[in-house]
């Protein structure tokens, strides 16, 4: 496992948003899922990444997209 020096922000919204939306039966880790995605960003830092999950996926029926993009602020 790679370790970032990346910040995720918003995690624990995804992560909630993640555990709501998805059927337990398809459900991967979510810690998992963010790691991946920071992996992406420090090889890319240009891109943005969806995550798209199929409506047979959800509890509600309904197709999912989380998106995920990378940007520089300034350090105080």
């Amino acid at each position: 496992m790679m370790t970032s020096t990346l910040t995720v922000v918003g995690r624990e919204v995804f992560i909630d948003d993640y555990n709501e939306e998805i059927d337990n039966d398809y459900r991967l880790d979510p810690d998992e899922i963010l790691q991946d995605m920071v992996e992406l960003m420090e090889e890319s830092p240009e891109s943005y990444q969806h995550l798209h999950i199929d409506s047979e996926q959800t509890n509600d029926g309904m197709n999912k997209l989380f998106s995920f993009t990378s940007y520089e602020g300034e350090e105080d």
